[in-house]
């Protein structure tokens, strides 16, 4: 068997991993990124897509384990709270994203770790360092394969199993063995396409779901004594050579020891492609600074870095879900509405003559230089826009972190505010209140279910 793999390496590495190593920053960031994943599953619970997975669990439902983040945070098996969960967070495109990886790591992470938590009577503790442990999984696995997998492959998706797995894996406690079993396992059941794009069809939660799924099957079954590839990613027939036409297999164990993955997290403002991000703030800056009749505009060029004219080049948006892919669509509606919530994707907005006529004069095009800085520092999510006016002035602006990135990061008070503008109108202002408290105090909880112990809003 071999015995000093990359796989082997990085399960010894997420083995040793605990609460107090996370040190006050790390321990900090994660309870960030628990609140605003539950924050936004709270929010994306009303969606279609939400309750198209509620009506298939229905006839399925067998015993209160754990809560699904929706009024009343009724109780599922942990399986399905998870699944639930997982999709609830993705569906409005608000979660957060490890930029390095391309990776929305809550999604694929958190659900995992609060539905197991629950059922196992976790304390906080547990759960944040579960969750630091699936960060930093996902997180080097998807800094591995990007941006190569990106033509075919869904980071999160294909990621996902990795990052729940390890969550599940520390909550059950895997020895190292166990640990690698569960990895293998894990890279086995990897999948996610991005044809879904063409259509803006609802894949994207169905592999967010999956993703924890997998996860919380392939360390169950670790612990029962289940095997697995132990060299399941750098193997000749392993997950990234599959997924990877090129890839960096130091990724795995670059850098043990000099920080977390989760402190290179970035929090969403906009319910878009993260991809759009830095253009969307690029519009937020010249509206603060530029008096500009969308009207009398002649064109708009974008330039950046060519995974995001890969992921978000479409002047045509059919519906609202292919919109938030649509850089377009967004700096289209950024000008003309001034506003990128949830509330913007809609088909009314996606058919606004205004819009629909802006739209064809944004060019994106992929800029060398910025695809360079890009490729050297996958950190960096630059966009440059240049738009030209019928009164002939030119105006240029370029962000390359725009807020909520960890480079121009939210701050706690930002990030309240982000849960309460979203959470407030599902659970209300008391209860959204009482669980932002709690989220705060996250290490002091002695058991997890804690959290929701108090009922929010009507039952569903």
């Amino acid at each position: 068997m071999e015995t000093h793999s990359h796989t082997r390496a990085l399960a010894e590495y997420l083995h040793g991993m605990t609460y107090d190593g996370l040190g006050s920053h790390g321990v900090e960031v994660t309870k960030m990124c628990v609140e605003d994943f539950i924050g936004v599953a709270v929010a994306g619970s009303s969606k279609p897509a939400s309750q198209i997975w509620r009506d298939y669990y229905v006839p399925q439902a067998t015993a209160p384990e754990a809560s699904a983040f929706q009024p009343g945070f009724g109780r599922y098996t942990v399986e399905q709270a998870a699944a639930l969960n997982a999709v609830y967070g993705h569906v409005m495109d608000l979660d957060d994203v490890h930029n390095a990886s391309i990776t929305h790591l809550a999604v694929i992470t958190v659900p995992a770790a609060i539905a197991l938590g629950q059922q196992l009577h976790k304390s906080g503790k547990e759960v944040i360092t579960a969750v630091a442990a699936g960060y930093e999984a996902g997180a080097r696995i998807g800094d591995a394969i990007t941006p190569s997998c990106y033509k075919y492959w869904h980071p999160t998706a294909v990621t996902g199993a990795f990052s729940s797995s390890v969550a599940a894996a520390k909550l059950l406690g895997l020895d190292v063995e166990q640990l690698v079993n569960c990895l293998g396992s894990a890279g086995s059941q990897a999948g996610g396409l991005w044809e879904f794009l063409a259509t803006g069809s609802m894949s994207k939660t169905l592999h967010t779901a999956n993703g924890n799924l997998c996860g919380l099957r392939a360390a169950k079954l670790a612990a029962l004594g289940y095997t697995g590839a132990p060299t399941i990613l750098e193997g000749a027939r392993g997950f990234i050579r599959a997924v990877a036409p090129e890839f960096d297999l130091e990724c795995l164990t670059r850098g043990y020891g000099e920080g977390w993955k989760v402190e290179e997290n970035s929090f969403k403002p906009y319910a878009c492609c993260r991809h759009t991000h830095s253009a969307n703030f690029c519009v937020e800056q010249i509206l603060a600074e530029n008096r500009i009749n969308p009207e009398e505009i002649l064109s708009i060029t974008d330039d950046t870095y060519s995974t995001a004219v890969q992921t978000t080049n479409n002047p045509y948006p059919e519906n609202p879900y292919a919109a938030k892919f649509s850089v377009q669509f967004c700096i289209a509606a950024a000008l003309i509405l001034g506003d990128l919530s949830d509330k913007t994707f809609t088909m009314e907005h996606v058919n606004d003559p205004r819009i629909r006529g802006l739209m064809p004069k944004i060019t994106a095009r992929v800029d060398e230089r910025l695809d360079r800085e890009f490729r050297a520092d996958p950190n960096q999510w630059s966009h440059r826009l240049t738009i030209q006016m019928a009164d002939g002035r030119i105006i240029t602006h370029q962000v390359d972190y725009p807020i909520g990135d960890f480079k121009n990061p939210f701050d706690r008070e930002m990030a309240d505010r982000k849960f309460r503008l979203i959470a407030e109108e599902t659970l209300g202002t008391e209860c959204t209140a009482a669980l932002v408290e709690k989220l705060h105090a996250l290490e002091t909880l002695e058991d997890v279910n804690q959290l929701f112990d108090r009922p929010a809003g009507p039952g569903v």
